[in-house]
């Protein structure tokens, strides 16, 4: 070996000494982040163990987080979902005072609620007083 070789050599292996250790460090500051609620009621595709995952998933499940949503369009009282396979059977109880000409556009509203959150459902909506 040469003079210069073995001069250097010393100083070349404590360089790669210390960029090895200094890749073992910390963790640069990484913060562990977990999934907050997406809003969408049944329908996401962040995480496999949220609601709207195809193991998660049921009749029994849909049928209450359904209900949970047409509770809040205004004029809905109460809601009874049947379902034959992909097919969802909606029939909405109206607040008692509801005009006949509003009839129409509360079971429209709860039929977009519906469409818009369980797109895997077609969705049939009809009410009673």
């Amino acid at each position: 070996m040469s003079k210069l070789l073995r001069k250097w050599m010393p100083a070349g292996l404590a360089v790669c000494a210390l960029m090895i250790s200094a890749g073992c460090g910390t963790h640069g500051g990484v913060k562990t982040q977990s999934y907050k609620p997406d809003g969408y009621m049944g329908r996401t595709s962040t995480h496999p163990g949220l609601p709207g995952h195809h193991i998660v998933t049921n009749y029994a499940t849909d049928n209450t987080s359904m209900r949970r949503a047409i509770k809040n369009v205004p004029g809905v009282v109460d809601s009874n979902i049947t379902f034959n396979g992909a097919d969802a059977y909606v029939t909405i109880k109206l607040a008692p005072g509801l005009e006949a000409r509003e009839i129409p556009t509360v079971e429209q509203q709860a039929a977009t609620v519906l469409r818009f959150n369980y797109p895997r459902y077609t969705i049939h909506v009809k009410s009673m007083k």
